[in-house]
């Protein structure tokens, strides 16, 4: 039963996230890209866990954050995410035939609209964080966000990571670090901002960020077979959960995560 509960409240996090994130695409960004505007939005649209928005909305519930703010950052995460999916399938990357169950945006709307597509995506999710914010204070704290939106993509994070995955060197966990990690830590940092917390729970909620996602990348790897000892998964587990010590019980919606993770381990 608790597990139960855990599904339907994510699921329902997951339907408010997702009309958020349809209505960003179709804002009217891509006036006269048609094809570039549709390759977007079969990225986005086209299912996904949605697990890096929804850590920003649990971390925001935690902190106290305001939901809208909290809802900016989650979607331009999510954003980001699909944009660099679109640029792993590409056949000079990973060379995908097929992603979430159908074909890779590439093979259905071809490379270049696919390239536009995914530099489109990043823009929109630079461009949300910040648009139609008049409050000073409020825009302060969506620049200083934005950056780090940006930042998360430069050489020693996501480019970085696949720079090293294309050379096939690195560790599960150091590919986890820099491919994986940094776009859940953002999730994180979405779900702090504008608000005056407590310094220890920040950097709390931060650290969470980037291990849960270490976490993540260590269980897709077991799912996969690239990851042979369960032992390093349960180790990151461990790790992870002794960081929600900190919020005490207010931490339960961050726990049921990681329950629901470990639950997709030995599925």
């Amino acid at each position: 039963m608790v597990i139960s509960a855990v599904v339907l409240d994510l699921e329902a996090e997951k339907l408010m996230v997702e009309d958020a994130l349809r209505d960003v695409l179709r804002g009217g960004h891509c006036f006269g890209a048609s094809g570039v505007a549709g390759a977007m939005e079969y990225s986005v649209l086209g299912g996904g866990q949605r697990l890096r928005p929804l850590l920003a909305l649990r971390v925001g519930k935690v902190l106290g954050a305001e939901r809208d703010l909290v809802m900016r950052g989650a979607v331009a995460v999510e954003l980001l995410h699909c944009a660099s999916l679109i640029v792993d399938d590409l056949p000079c990357m990973d060379d995908e035939e097929f992603r979430r169950g159908r074909p890779t945006v590439h093979r259905e709307f071809g490379e270049s609209t696919a390239v536009l597509a995914a530099f489109s995506l990043v823009a929109l999710a630079a461009r949300q964080t910040v648009e139609g914010i008049s409050d000073p204070f409020v825009l302060e704290q969506m620049v200083a966000f934005q950056q780090k939106v940006l930042q998360v993509l430069d050489c020693n994070n996501l480019v970085g990571g696949q720079a090293m995955d294309l050379a096939g060197g690195g560790s599960s966990r150091q590919l986890a670090e820099k491919k994986t990690a940094p776009l859940f830590a953002l999730a994180a940092r979405a779900g702090v901002i504008g608000v005056g917390v407590d310094p220890v729970e920040r950097q709390a909620a931060l650290r969470f960020g980037h291990e849960f996602g270490v976490a993540y990348q260590l269980m897709d790897d077991l799912a996969d077979g690239e990851l042979r000892l369960r032992a390093p998964f349960e180790l990151q587990m461990e790790r992870t959960r002794g960081i929600l010590d900190v919020f005490g019980s207010r931490g339960a919606g961050l726990k049921e995560m990681l329950d629901n993770l470990y639950g997709k381990s030995l599925a």
